[in-house]
Order: C-alpha cells, then sequence, then structure tokens
C-alpha cells in the first residue's frame, strides 16, 4: 500500500479507537463502585466484589467495541487494496517508463518519460475529437444555389451543401462584370474556397482575391487583361495574416476568363476541370504533402509527412492562411511548412470548349474529373439548368446514411460541398 494510503488506514484506526473510548467514558451505565446511594448496607467484601465484576464487564465492553472497530477498519483496508490494484495493474507502463531502470543512463529516461508524456497527449487529443466530433447525426441535404446570367458571355451557377458537416466552411465568388464593371464583359472571374478550422480564412479570400487580382492586372497582347496570381496570392497571405482572427486556412481555386484564354491559379486541392469537345482537361494539381517537391519543402523547414499529412495534421501543402505551419520568417513566405504560392495554368481559347467546373474535394473525393465532366454531360443533354445540375451532383455525392439512421458509413461524402458550373459562349 502506498505511505498516502497507509496513513490514511492509520487515521481510521485512530478515529475508530477514539470514538469507541469516548462511547465507553461517557457512558452513564458504568459504575466504577458498583453501589449506589450513601446507605448501602452491603458488607465491604460484596461491595469489592461488586466493583471488580463491574470493572471486568466495563473491561469486556471495551475489547467488544475495540474488536467492531478493528474490523470496521479491516473491511475499510480491504476495499481500498481493491481497488488500488487495478489502478496499479492500468498504470504500470506509466511506472515503469517514470521509473529509471537499471543501468541506463539519464537521456533515455528522460527520452522514455517524453515518449509517455507524448502518448498521453495523443490520447487526450483523441478524447477531446471524439467528445467534439465534426459531424452531424443526419446530414444537411439542402443545396443553396446561385445564379449569374445577366452577363450574356457567361451562364453561371454555383451550388453549396453543409452536408454531413457541422458548419459550412465554404465560400465562393463569381464576377461576370470584371474588370471593368460592365453587364457585358468579355472577361470573368470565379472562385471557390474551401475551408478549415473555421470559415474566417475563406470568407475573407472571397473578398480580397478578386479585389487585389485587380491590382496587378497587366495587358495582354490580345488586348485582355492579364493576372500576376502569384504577387496577388502572396498579398493576400500578407493581409490574412494581420486580420484574420483565428487559425483557420483555406484552399483558393481562381478561373480567369477571356474571350482567348482561360487561366486557373490555385493553391491546396479544390479543382478547375475544363470541359472540351466532351473530354476533362485538368486545370490545377491537388498540392498534398506526399508530392516529392511538396514533401522536400516540408522536410527542408524542419516538418515530416506522416499519412499523407503535414506534421501529421493538415492535409494539403498549400493553403491560404494556417499561420501556425508559417512561423519561420527567417526563411521567407515560400520556404514555410505550407506555403500559399499558387500553381497557374493557362490555356488557350478553343471553338469546343464547352464550361469549366470549379469544386471542392468534397465533390472530387466521391467523383474523378472524368466522371464529374460526364455527370455534367449526362444532365446538359436532358436541357437541365446548371442550377439544377448542382444540385444534383452534390445529392450524388453525398454519403447516406448507415442502416440505424444516423452517421454515414463511409468518409467519402462526408464533407462540406461546393460546385460552380460556367457555360463559355
Amino acid at each position: 500500500m502506498p505511505p498516502k494510503n497507509r496513513n490514511r488506514a492509520a487515521t481510521a484506526d485512530s478515529a475508530a479507537i477514539a470514538s469507541s473510548g469516548a462511547k465507553l467514558i461517557n457512558n452513564p451505565k458504568s459504575n466504577s463502585s458498583g453501589v449506589k446511594g450513601k446507605n448501602n448496607n452491603k458488607s465491604a467484601p460484596v461491595a469489592a466484589k461488586a466493583r471488580r465484576q463491574s470493572e471486568a464487564d466495563d473491561f469486556e465492553r471495551v475489547l467488544a467495541d475495540l474488536n467492531r472497530a478493528t474490523a470496521a477498519v479491516g473491511k475499510e483496508r480491504e476495499k481500498q487494496v481493491k481497488r488500488e490494484k487495478p489502478r496499479k495493474e492500468r498504470h504500470e507502463d506509466v511506472r515503469a517508463l517514470a521509473q529509471k531502470p537499471e543501468g541506463i543512463d539519464e537521456e533515455f529516461s528522460m527520452m522514455l518519460r517524453k515518449k509517455q508524456q507524448q502518448k498521453q497527449f495523443q490520447q487526450l487529443i483523441q478524447q477531446l475529437l471524439a467528445a467534439r466530433s465534426p459531424f452531424l447525426d443526419a446530414p444537411e441535404k439542402e443545396v443553396r444555389c446561385e445564379v449569374a446570367t445577366e452577363n450574356p458571355n457567361f451562364d453561371v451557377a454555383v451550388g453549396e451543401m453543409q452536408g454531413w458537416r457541422v458548419s459550412m466552411e465554404d465560400k465562393h465568388a463569381i464576377d461576370v462584370t470584371f474588370p471593368s464593371g460592365a453587364k457585358d464583359s468579355k472577361e470573368g472571374f470565379f472562385c471557390v474556397f474551401d475551408g478549415h478550422s473555421g470559415d474566417g480564412c475563406a470568407k475573407k479570400c472571397s473578398e480580397l482575391i478578386p479585389k487585389v487580382s485587380r491590382a496587378h492586372m497587366v495587358e495582354h497582347t490580345d488586348g485582355f487583361m492579364e493576372i500576376d496570381f502569384e504577387a496577388a496570392y502572396m498579398e493576400v497571405d500578407t493581409l490574412l495574416e494581420k486580420e484574420l482572427t483565428d487559425q483557420s486556412g483555406c484552399t483558393a481555386v481562381t478561373v480567369h476568363i477571356t474571350p482567348t484564354r482561360i487561366t486557373c491559379a490555385s493553391v491546396g486541392d479544390s479543382r478547375a476541370v475544363l470541359c472540351r469537345n466532351g473530354i476533362a482537361v485538368a486545370l490545377s494539381e491537388d498540392h498534398k504533402p506526399d508530392r516529392e517537391a511538396e514533401r522536400a519543402r516540408i522536410e527542408e523547414a524542419g516538418g515530416h509527412v506522416a499519412e499523407n499529412r503535414v506534421n501529421g495534421q493538415l492535409a494539403m501543402s498549400r493553403a491560404m492562411g494556417d499561420f501556425t505551419y508559417k512561423t519561420q520568417k527567417e526563411r521567407g513566405p515560400r520556404q514555410q511548412l505550407v506555403i500559399a504560392v499558387p500553381d497557374v495554368v493557362m490555356v488557350n481559347r478553343e471553338a469546343d470548349d464547352g464550361f469549366v467546373v470549379l469544386a471542392c474535394d468534397g465533390i472530387f473525393d466521391v467523383m474523378s474529373n472524368d466522371e464529374l465532366i460526364k455527370a455534367v454531360l449526362i444532365r446538359k443533354a436532358e436541357n437541365k439548368p446548371n442550377s439544377v445540375i448542382c444540385e444534383e451532383i452534390c445529392h450524388e455525392c453525398l454519403a447516406p446514411p448507415a442502416e440505424e439512421g444516423k452517421y454515414a458509413p463511409r468518409p467519402e461524402g462526408t464533407d462540406n460541398m461546393t460546385i460552380m458550373i460556367v457555360d463559355l459562349k
């Protein structure tokens, strides 16, 4: 028994015995003389015998009370030992690591203790995550749609569904009057942002990227605007560091369309896909930590890739925000664990270009580029408007409930979903 428990048991012993003694001392039935009154007519020997008998009776009562007190204390000790035994067994590995084994130096002993602390911390995080599940018992199936058809050069619709997640963290931006504000502008600007750890970053990006991109426009040789997307994204990330009040981050896929060109800039794992002559043409590539160049940068910055996540946590190697991964200021913004430098892809427009789809990974976790383009084409052949197509695809990608009626049976289709369709005319 640990010293602390022994002290507790000893205290219980003392209390029980003292209690018995007090009861005996204060027992009104006890009489040391064994006689009553001044006029006792019994002889002295008889009185002495009675006194001795009374003392013997008192002693017997003391022994009986002492035995009862000792038995009670013994039972309490037995219960305490039973409680301590499983506790000792459960934490035997903790004690073994905390004690310094014979023949092992202090450095190794410290390493063992550190490993145990890490294990305990991981268990705590798992318990916290389990207590605060990011999923609903049943999905929110409503698809909120927005359409932009006022410009004759574009027919645009976007659909957003919260799905199984406890909150909606996706945002988007549509500007069919870019950059002049004219309703018949021949240029358009379209974005999808998939937020994580809150919607703060995605919301800010939906406001800042269209605005800042205008400041980084130059006239192309074809007479239309060209955007320095790398400069625009990096400036937005600098502004985010000053303005964000949380630790959120987001993907950012942006498409700038002119009569001659389609340019896509992206960070993260949201995508843009062009339908050209019925074939899917990727305009972006997912920024995943296990890509060779991404892994090399992460490791050079002192991080590691575990389970295809940066430091075992973030599922993308490039993102807006996420400033907990951008703390090494001496390295510069392009050499951090996570960076906001976009990949930029430009393709010349062709006569058989039909439409561009922008979507977050809530869609692409379920459908490939080819499958998504095919799903849109099938519905277009049925003369369905883009808003209906967006709604149907969100529902098609949504994970169904399990048989019990709650929780999704598969991870694919449990994320927020956003899909935008931009018809090219």
